[in-house]
């Protein structure tokens, strides 16, 4: 004896056979989902409100004579977001010149800036005291950011004095 799900499955594999519809374009139709039938074989068990909806729209598919019918219900709201516009690829890769001629702006918050540097909060603050390293910039009322340039400049320069290369 087949199961409720097993019977459901087959009628609507049936329906899908005998209609030559897509499972994504059934699943669209009937409950505004494509991957619906994909989950279904994946093991998700409808419920009973989703059964109840396949087989209505089933049935009454099978009474329109032309085979356009839609179901009565709203298609749920979704977001629909723009498709991305294809970007076109270079030929070549980048030059190191054309990778660096033009960074990108970018904000290093203090956790960031620690992990970069080896330095703790206080010792970054103490030196920012002392015009030791970069300043900050203010990205709103209670948050600040380093421009990471500076701070890997900084860091280049550090490198530099300790290895007796000031200059």
């Amino acid at each position: 004896m087949d199961t409720l799900e097993q019977l459901f499955a087959s009628r609507v594999s049936a329906f899908l056979r005998r209609t030559g519809m897509s499972p994504t374009k059934f699943g669209r139709r009937v409950l505004d989902d494509p991957n619906l039938i994909r989950q279904f074989a994946q093991g998700r068990s409808p419920t009973l409100r989703t059964a109840d909806r396949i087989l209505h729209y089933i049935s009454h598919y099978d009474a329109d004579a032309r085979g356009t019918w839609d179901p009565p219900w709203p298609p749920r709201n979704r977001t629909v977001w723009p498709r991305a516009k294809t970007i076109a690829t270079r030929s070549r890769p980048m030059t190191e010149h054309e990778r660096t001629a033009n960074p990108p702006t970018r904000f290093l918050r203090l956790p960031e800036v620690q992990d970069r540097t080896g330095l703790s909060r206080s010792t970054i603050y103490v030196r920012l005291d002392q015009g030791l390293f970069p300043r900050p910039v203010s990205l709103g009322s209670r948050a600040v950011g380093w421009i990471e340039t500076e701070v890997e400049a900084w860091m280049r320069e550090q490198i530099a004095v300790s290895r007796g290369n000031a200059g």
